[in-house]
């Protein structure tokens, strides 16, 4: 071989080399000492997933009185110039509790920052470690698993990585759980929060399956008082991609009057035995990092080895106006119909929300007028929430996705009471799959069988309450298993004789053992 060409080889297989070893992407891990080892299996993914791994540990930051005290200005500037001096994006995770446990060792803490606006002064916040600037915007993701030992600190990343890793087909990886508690502010109030939520699952990419419980006697979504603990924690025992909670909390647990809903004991003690998900709580100090009454259920959920791999919710006391831009924001980036591969993209989007999202003013004053302060405007009470919120688990995350991948091809709008024909196709991998076609009523639509609901408490009305609950929670209107031929599928569905809404959806889920598609078409109604 001539020497230009071994010349030329070896600058080739050094820029590879070195492409390979310049990442665009940085993952930053801030932990406590005694946490370094019990990090050390996700360290080794993110290098694999092609990340710039950057390790810091508290110990070579701040001296242990800064630990012990929360001063932890030092570790902010190192976190601000690490991010700012790499060339591409950063994420950073904080792996240590907010304040020494029983053990009484700092070796166990990352100190939180303390906050600087209105109600959130000398509060904790993880806020400062994104902000790279003097103003309070995040420019990177931050996110803390709030281990309080070594143990714990494993079973966050043992979650994070079971939830990364699990390639088994399952449709719960496009299921969505809604949990909501009454608004309790006006009979009027209450039912246009409601519209609004309804109107706003109609935006959801029809991908997303989902059920919902809204402990609101005048909802169909409703169940009676003596189920609505044990339906809650089935639904979410069974695994979803995204558990979402709407309503008033406290760090103890959602508010539900005198019935049971969920609390700290749940959310420590659950079960999912697939499918851990997101949990992402939009009630009052739900992500409570301390105080006079402890920490919050979200606190418990993290900490929970069974429970979601990652939470995200508020230290504070959250108003309604701002609950909507932080949950919009939120939702219109995780459950979009380009939804995100990592946690921290929707996580942004809902610190943006806070920071910038529209909302008219007769909303605002309306929502702050029952759930809010008028004291308060509402540049600050945008600045509170945004050093409000916290993430716990890893922004880094990367969140479950079924491709959608199955081409699907129909003969018009739909027609009650006719056939509808249907053909399709499926990427190679699933050749010769089973394929599901389904026809569903959109979120949104009311069933047309819903029973009038008796006013007089009793059994009738549970009965009723139930019966209404599972209808609300049953959007298939017709659904035929096909086999493919070849990549080819071909099925027919007969539209029921009476269709609600003016619009529905068209999914079709094909998988194997190995691999997994969805296809989705959103069709009109010919009456």
């Amino acid at each position: 071989m001539s020497r230009f060409w071994i010349t030329s080889l070896q600058f080739f297989l050094f820029v590879s080399v070195a492409a390979a070893e310049s990442p665009d992407r940085q993952w930053i891990l801030v932990t406590a000492p005694a946490y370094r080892a019990a990090l050390e299996p996700l360290c080794t993914q993110r290098k694999a997933q092609g990340y710039h791994v950057t390790v810091v540990e508290t110990s070579d930051v701040l001296s242990p009185e800064e630990t012990r005290t929360g001063a932890a200005a030092k570790l902010r500037e190192r976190l601000n110039r690490l991010c700012r001096d790499f060339k591409g994006s950063s994420r950073i995770l904080l792996a240590g509790a907010v304040c020494k446990g029983v053990d009484n060792d700092v070796k166990t803490v990352v100190p939180p920052l303390g906050g600087t606006v209105g109600r959130m002064k000398g509060e904790p916040t993880d806020l400062g470690y994104c902000c790279l600037g003097n103003e309070l915007f995040p420019a990177v993701a931050v996110g803390r698993f709030p281990a309080r030992n070594a143990a714990e600190a494993a079973a966050m990343v043992r979650k994070t990585l079971d939830l990364e890793n699990d390639q088994r087909p399952g449709t719960w990886r496009r299921r969505l759980t809604v949990l909501a508690g009454v608004p309790a502010f006006n009979p009027l109030v209450d039912r246009m929060v409601e519209r609004l939520a309804l109107a706003r699952l109609d935006k959801v990419d029809p991908a997303w399956t989902g059920r919902a419980i809204y402990h609101n006697a005048e909802s169909r979504f409703c169940v009676p008082d003596h189920e609505l603990r044990d339906r809650s924690l089935r639904y979410v025992s069974e695994g979803q991609g995204l558990t979402l909670y709407l309503g008033h909390s406290s760090p103890e647990g959602f508010w539900a009057g005198r019935a049971r809903y969920l609390d700290r004991q749940d959310w420590a003690k659950l079960r999912i035995e697939r499918g851990s998900g997101v949990f992402a709580t939009f009630g009052c100090t739900g992500c409570q990092l301390r105080g006079p009454d402890g920490e919050g259920y979200g606190i418990a959920a993290i900490r929970n080895p069974h429970g979601p791999a990652a939470v995200l919710g508020s230290h504070g006391i959250c108003f309604a106006a701002m609950v909507q831009l932080a949950s919009e924001g939120f939702a219109s980036s995780f459950l979009s119909d380009s939804p995100p591969d990592r946690l921290e993209t929707a996580w942004l989007a809902l610190l943006k929300g806070l920071a910038e999202g529209p909302i008219d003013p007769f909303s605002f004053l309306l929502l702050d007028a029952v759930d809010g302060d008028s004291h308060i405007p509402q540049a600050t009470q945008r600045l509170e929430h945004l050093e409000m919120f916290v993430l716990l688990g890893d922004p880094a995350l990367r969140l479950p996705t079924i491709p959608k991948e199955v081409v699907l091809r129909t003969d018009g709008a739909v027609r009650p009471g006719k056939v509808l024909s249907v053909a399709g196709s499926v990427p190679a991998p699933l050749a010769g799959a089973r394929v599901r076609v389904i026809l569903e009523r959109t979120a949104g639509s009311e069933p047309l069988d819903l029973e009038p609901l008796p006013k007089t408490p009793g059994p009738e009305r549970d009965r009723v309450m139930l019966a209404n609950h599972q209808r609300a929670n049953r959007f298939e209107l017709a659904a035929v298993d096909v086999e493919c031929k070849g990549d080819e599928f071909e099925a027919k569905l007969s539209a029921p004789e009476r269709v609600p809404g003016q619009q529905l959806i068209l999914r079709a889920y094909a998988a194997n053992e190995k691999s997994e598609a969805i296809g989705v078409l959103r069709l009109g109604l010919e009456r």
